[in-house]
């Protein structure tokens, strides 16, 4: 009896070991791949900057708008502005309210400030373009490539979303008010240094940098909703799940100016699909209404993985 006592809590012990070793083993590779994906990301936005923004006075809000703004007006140099500004936001962040994953944000923002002034003292990058159209998409692109893989990583790049969270905390103005209301007063300060044709040019980097982070974060709306009110719900759910195998569910409704129940049928397809789940409404049910919506994701079985799309950090 005392041999096999021995026997399980031996066995129970090699398993916490186990168990504790791989989990350290999935943090230090978590670890590893956020690393990599936020040196990436920087190195990224850095590009952007010195390739395409800085160098043809464009600004797009955000502390590096406002280091541009000081290198052609004082000279100061632009990756050491960015560098202690975005430092001096982060210890006060986290002194005022806590900040997870602090060191993330601080690895970003101390690459970006260095790769910067490398890029644009050491080894005088020229620019790729004096175009300022070319200069405002490009820089967009990369800019928010470069930021939404940093935000994969479960880094930010610092700067005003900072001083969102931090006026947010103490006088619950939303964060996007605050960031989109300091942007817009870095650009006026833009227009005032560099003329309103630049400031211009700075909204439209703004446009393009947003619309890249969110297709990277949310995916782009390859996906559509589909809500079908009918009066066929059993063979129009049976059609749809046979012919493009996916999930159905049935909603029970009610029209309100007759007052009669009705039958509601929700559906994610992709939009390839949408011309043949058109065909199979109208074969069971002609006069079926039909509400079609842009969906930026769809995850579960079928599409795209939840598990897929979460950093490896978020994981474990």
């Amino acid at each position: 009896m005392y041999l096999k006592t021995e026997k399980v809590v031996q066995l129970n012990f090699d398993f916490v070991l186990n168990f504790f070793g791989r989990k350290k083993l999935a943090r230090k590779s978590s670890t590893g791949r956020d690393l990599i994906m936020i040196t990436v990301g920087s190195i990224i936005t850095s590009l952007g900057l010195v390739y395409f923004t800085i160098p043809n006075k464009i600004v797009s809000g955000g502390l590096t708008g406002l280091a541009t703004i000081m290198f052609f007006t004082f000279g100061l140099p632009v990756g050491i502005v960015v560098l202690i500004g975005n430092l001096f936001l982060v210890f006060l962040q986290s002194w005022l309210i806590g900040f997870k994953s602090v060191w993330k944000t601080i690895f970003s923002v101390i690459l970006t400030g260095v790769s910067i002034d490398l890029l644009m003292k050491v080894f005088s990058v020229a620019p790729a373009t004096h175009d300022p159209i070319l200069a405002c998409l490009y820089g967009g692109i990369l800019g928010g490539i470069g930021v939404s893989i940093v935000f994969r990583a479960g880094g930010t790049t610092g700067g005003v979303d900072i001083i969102g969270q931090i006026v947010n905390h103490f006088y619950h103005i939303p964060v996007g008010d605050v960031i989109l209301g300091t942007n817009l007063l870095i650009t006026f300060f833009a227009g005032y240094a560099f003329g309103p044709e630049l400031a211009l040019y700075g909204f439209i980097t703004i446009f393009f940098s947003g619309r890249v982070i969110d297709a990277a974060l949310e995916g782009m709306s390859i996906y559509r909703t589909v809500l079908i009110i009918t009066k066929n719900p059993d063979e129009l759910s049976w059609g749809i799940m046979e012919e493009l195998h996916h999930g159905v569910t049935s909603i029970d409704g009610r029209g309100m100016y007759t007052g009669k129940p009705s039958n509601i049928l929700l559906v994610a397809v992709r939009r390839m699909e949408m011309p043949r789940l058109r065909e199979i409404i109208y074969e069971f049910d002609p006069h079926a209404f039909v509400i079609i919506g842009d969906a930026r994701q769809v995850l579960g079985k079928g599409f795209v993985s939840l598990g897929d799309q979460m950093s490896p950090s978020r994981k474990e």
